[in-house]
């Protein structure tokens, strides 16, 4: 008979209670129940309430319960100033932005939200501060850009990477509630990758260089480093989350919108539970456990679909965990 150790090199530790853990195929001994256990991971996608409007390019902030989309395109040639708040349930209207844009950056949360860059009939560098019911102007970007890839809070804020309406960019900014400071630069040059995380614990991963990738970058504050890679290459996804503990989805490949979605643990990408409408320039929020998707282009129209991710751990005994 084959041993755990033998297979897998180490042997299976003993505990008199279950740990506190969130890694997926661990397997140990509760020495109380005379039970193995492990720890197993399940994911899916819902339906939640539709926007009130169908758009693409839109910016997401906040939570699966108390979420923000503001901005988007409900048409090839106009662009939307609208904001919709999420309730867990349905959307209803906010107060509308200064300036009409679409495929633009977001942060924060649905009552401190940040709005940046974007698109109108050229790139923009406008920022715009939401307070729960209307938005006022902050400090523009430094470089004008669309495809930003977003994270932080309205008072620290992240914006990486772009196109500034000729070239994909490198730039990173940093904001502090009222203005701009430039960051540590992208590795690469890279529009329509989604972001994550923090100021100074930030993420970019996918995009589009020169082709699709699937590079992951991580950001400290000041510098970009290199993560695990995606496993699906793909651009204009969204992200949602923290540094560790990261969820992205959608995205375009080729002319194909995509429903892949991904869980990153700060170190490596796994592939978890497709959305049920692919699209691709769609707002996202939330964090890896509770995520929420809304709005987007499915390819061949824009979307008022939301959906909302719920992943979670869960720790079975299981008897037939054998080591034969």
């Amino acid at each position: 008979m084959t041993t755990y150790k033998e297979i897998f090199g180490k042997y299976v530790k003993n505990y008199s209670s279950d740990p506190s853990s969130d890694a997926e195929g661990q397997i140990w001994y509760n020495t109380t129940s005379g039970t193995f256990k492990s720890v197993l991971a399940t994911a899916a996608w819902s339906a939640g309430g539709s926007l009130s409007t169908a758009r693409s390019g839109p910016a997401g902030a906040g939570t699966q319960t108390v979420g923000l989309a503001f901005g988007g395109s409900p048409s090839a040639t106009v662009s939307s100033a609208a904001t919709e708040e999420y309730d867990g349930s349905a959307w209803t209207g906010g107060g509308n932005m200064g300036t009409a844009r679409y495929e633009l950056g977001g942060a924060g949360t649905q009552t401190s939200a940040l709005a940046f860059g974007g698109y109108i009939t050229a790139v923009s560098n406008a920022t715009e501060e939401y307070d729960g019911s209307a938005w006022t102007g902050g400090g523009n970007l430094a470089t004008a850009r669309y495809n930003i890839a977003g994270a932080g809070i309205q008072t620290a804020g992240l914006a990486a990477g772009g196109n500034n309406g000729t070239v994909n960019v490198t730039n990173t900014e940093e904001y502090d509630g009222s203005a701009w400071t430039a960051g540590g630069a992208l590795g690469t040059a890279t529009r329509g990758a989604g972001g994550a995380g923090t100021q100074t614990a930030g993420l970019a991963f996918g995009g589009f260089t020169t082709a699709n990738t699937n590079v992951t970058q991580e950001y400290d504050g000041s510098s970009w480093t290199a993560g695990g890679n995606m496993n699906t290459a793909r651009r204009f996804l969204v992200g949602a989350g923290i540094q560790t503990s990261a969820l992205g989805f959608g995205g375009l490949v080729t002319t194909v919108a995509q429903s892949a979605t991904e869980e990153y643990n700060g170190t490596s990408w796994a592939t978890s539970t497709n959305m049920t409408t692919a699209r691709y320039i769609l707002a996202g929020a939330g964090t890896q456990t509770a995520g929420l998707a809304a709005g987007g282009y499915t390819g061949t129209a824009q979307s008022a679909s939301t959906e909302e991710y719920t992943g979670s751990f869960v720790t079975p005994t299981a008897s037939n965990l054998t080591t034969s």
